[in-house]
């Protein structure tokens, strides 16, 4: 399978929600890790989606979106909630890396999580996604 991330990524910097630099450059997107500038960032990263069901062709991975902004929550909150509309419900599409999308669905509505060290607030929301990809090799 493609890389689900790069492609959620690319897709989020299409809806100009964010400014993807696939080499982590430059941006505001980042993969599996957040810089400590800029300060307002987003950091998509994957997690522990349990045991693969052996049954469906398809695989459930888990995302986390973490939003962070300035001094003011209303900014990540914001941002949060514009990424959270984006993803939520979106079914059936092939994303920008070649994975097939077949269901986004939140775990939850976007939460705070505070401010950090700096004091710019962050907010996260945690989107499953049941995804494919023409090499998947089990049947239905």
């Amino acid at each position: 399978m493609a890389d689900v991330t790069d492609g959620v990524a690319r897709l989020l910097d299409g809806l100009g929600l964010v400014a993807y630099d696939p080499t982590g450059k430059t941006g505001d997107l980042f993969v599996e890790r957040m810089p400590s500038t800029p300060d307002a960032a987003v950091c998509l990263s994957l997690y522990d989606s349990g045991a693969p069901d052996t049954v469906n062709a398809y695989d459930t991975v888990r995302l986390q979106v973490r939003v962070r902004g300035g001094t003011d929550p209303r900014v990540s909150r914001d941002r949060a909630w514009a990424i959270y509309s984006a993803l939520h419900g979106l079914a059936g599409g092939e994303l920008p890396d070649g994975t097939w999308l077949i269901l986004a669905a939140a775990r939850g509505t976007p939460a705070p999580m505070g401010a950090d060290s700096q004091g710019r607030h962050e907010h996260v929301v945690n989107v499953d996604l049941d995804v494919s990809s023409p090499s998947t090799h089990r049947t239905e």
